[in-house]
């Protein structure tokens, strides 16, 4: 049985002028990130989203890691 469940999101800059996603399992995780790294990377506002995924996947082990 595939289990649904909620991951956040916390922008990153990689520093070429690319940007890429870090994944969180909870929403408190993903904005710590952001305030840990807002200032340096001067987005201007809070960049934390959510997706919905399964248990198992390639997002969701990312997230677990």
């Amino acid at each position: 049985m595939v289990k649904k469940v909620t991951i956040y999101t916390s922008l990153q800059n990689g520093g070429d002028g690319s940007a890429h996603n870090k994944w969180f399992l909870t929403e408190d995780e993903a904005y710590a990130d952001q305030e840990t790294h807002n200032e340096d990377d001067g987005w201007g506002e809070e960049c934390v989203e959510a997706i919905e995924t399964f248990v198992g996947s390639n997002i969701y082990n990312e997230a677990k890691a």
